[in-house]
């Protein structure tokens, strides 16, 4: 499961898809119904579809420990996602929409401040509680994470 895990996560090599794609052939139907391999098919497919939305959804409800092998990647689908809302959502979206939907818990002070920052330093352009998306040029922010998990 582990071994899946990392495959379905890691999108960073040809060869990494290639075993992970071997792996998934291979799966039986019971093996599919398993709560974590399930989960890990799921996550794979949110990441191939740039389904930002989806992703933090799964992260939230991953089984066992799921989600911090999730945390490896976090920050290239975040930075992907804020591209994705900066050009959709014009002329301004509101900061809190787009935290929520970058995976942020809105309710943590601490980590609300944090995410505004990044997005600052993301460049983004605020006007009271709204991102000025048409006012915003967006440059990728070193994390210092690997977006690999290989």
């Amino acid at each position: 499961v582990a071994a899946l895990g990392l495959c379905a996560l890691n999108k960073a090599s040809a060869d990494s898809l290639l075993v992970s794609s071997k792996i998934m052939l291979q799966l039986t139907p019971e093996q599919r119904k398993d709560e974590c391999i399930h989960h890990a098919l799921l996550v794979r497919a949110a990441v191939a579809d740039n389904d930002y939305h989806k992703f933090f959804q799964l992260q939230d409800a991953a089984p066992n420990m799921g989600d911090y092998l999730m945390d490896k990647i976090v920050p290239s689908v975040r930075n992907s996602a804020l591209q994705r809302i900066v050009r959709a959502y014009r002329p301004s979206v509101s900061t809190e929409f787009v935290l929520k939907e970058l995976g942020f818990d809105i309710k943590n002070r601490k980590e609300v401040a944090g995410a505004i920052a990044w997005l600052g330093g993301c460049g983004c352009k605020f006007d009271g509680d709204m991102i000025l998306t048409k006012e915003t040029t967006l440059k990728e922010v070193e994390s210092g994470v690997k977006n690999s998990l290989i």
